[in-house]
């Protein structure tokens, strides 16, 4: 499978693609090409050296519209102020049957703590739902790149921790979407990096509660030093639930 990785270059893109370059062939993007390529290649010898012969896929450099008409899976991992103008450029190469996944939070930091923030409204989509309440950047990116699926996750893993072959990886990995087959599809991918746990959590406009958990996450970080502070859910009677079959 080929999974593209729009905003590529940064910590979290990275990370993906350092990970799930072992199954399969991921694209990385930029808004400087060469930066695109010159990252694909430094990852992809770091991703050799720590996969080794169980590496089945490879990390390429590309353009935006080039990764997502080539890819089955595209991940968007841009900085939130530039999602939206990007995907609305981009959202005449999204295809039907194509699974969108954002991991992009909207905040702000004042004073030493950080806030949710959500986007400024876009010219051509609806700010708000039905009841007035304030949409999640991934329920925005869903009205561009309909009939494609957006599923909302990856938000509370530390990027950091994903490009770390030293780091443990023990995450739980909220995921939120209308489309079951989409769900299943970013669940599964999530359970090919170790160590990670899927855990849904309904539908697209649910990604509101996640998107706010990571400035929640770093303000627990930050005030209370703690290093990267990780979300586990433990439930009350022990279970062998694992979220990957």
């Amino acid at each position: 499978m080929k999974i593209g990785i729009i905003g590529g270059v940064g910590r979290m893109g990275s990370g993906l693609a350092f990970r799930l370059s072992k199954n399969h062939d991921v694209l990385i993007t930029s808004r400087n090409f060469e930066k695109a390529i010159q990252t694909a290649e430094t990852l992809e010898t770091n991703a050799r050296g720590f996969h080794k012969n169980s590496m089945q896929g490879e990390i390429n450099g590309a353009s935006d519209e080039d990764a997502i008409e080539q890819s089955e899976i595209v991940i968007i991992t841009l900085p939130a102020e530039a999602t939206l103008p990007a995907i609305q450029e981009l959202k005449a190469h999204f295809r039907q049957n194509q699974i969108i996944i954002s991991t992009v939070v909207s905040m702000k930091k004042s004073q030493g703590t950080f806030r949710h923030v959500p986007l400024s409204k876009p010219a051509t989509t609806s700010f708000t739902d039905e009841t007035g309440s304030m949409k999640s950047v991934a329920e925005l990116i869903q009205e561009f790149v309909r009939p494609a699926n957006v599923v909302s996750s990856f938000h509370t893993v530390p990027a950091a921790y994903l490009t770390d072959i030293e780091k443990v990886l023990n995450v739980d990995v909220f995921v939120a979407g209308n489309d079951d087959t989409a769900v299943s599809a970013a669940s599964k991918l999530i359970c090919e990096i170790p160590n990670l746990r899927p855990l849904k959590v309904g539908p697209l406009e649910n990604s509101r509660l996640i998107e706010s958990m990571v400035p929640l996450l770093l303000n627990v970080a930050n005030l209370n030093d703690l290093k990267e502070p990780l979300i586990r859910v433990i439930p009350w009677i022990p279970s062998a639930y694992s979220g990957c079959t």
